[in-house]
């Protein structure tokens, strides 16, 4: 029996961990603004709740990358040359250094500020919570165009 289903299961497994996981963080974000300038105390803990899940979305970044390392070698030139894989990669880079450089910082900058003080008279709050809207937005799209080039490949 060869390796290739099991590192193909994993393989979705960890896509559909991150991509998850970041829907979720979104839906907590979206919840958490509602609450960003009328509830401070319910709006610190939905941002304390959602601060744990980067290490989910790590962990199935990792899976993803093991196994798509793994296949890669099993199938040589025949994945490598394709179109689809030389557009996916990039795009998975990119949702990967989105996460690291762009969503963590931020939402760790929120944090900050909701801990600090007056939310009301801090005009960047509005600033960074736009900005983690367009991130989570931004990473959604990211992973449906990642989806559909792995099943459509071309």
């Amino acid at each position: 029996m060869t390796t290739l289903p099991i590192y193909l299961v994993v393989h979705l497994v960890g896509f559909t961990m991150m991509a998850g996981v970041v829907l979720a963080d979104f839906s907590i974000n979206a919840r958490l603004n509602k609450y960003l300038f009328t509830d401070k105390g319910r709006a610190l803990v939905l941002l304390e709740g959602s601060l744990g899940l980067p290490r989910l979305i790590g962990f199935g970044a990792a899976l993803l990358v093991l196994t798509g390392t793994a296949m890669t070698i099993l199938l040589k030139d025949a994945v490598l040359q394709t179109t689809w894989f030389r557009i996916k990669m990039p795009l998975v880079l990119l949702i990967i250094l989105n996460g690291v450089a762009l969503a963590r910082p931020n939402a760790l900058k929120l944090k900050r500020l909701l801990i600090e003080g007056d939310l009301a008279a801090n005009p960047r709050i509005g600033r960074i919570r736009d900005r983690l809207r367009a991130i989570y937005i931004l990473q959604l799209i990211l992973f449906a165009i990642v989806f559909v080039l792995s099943i459509f490949k071309f």
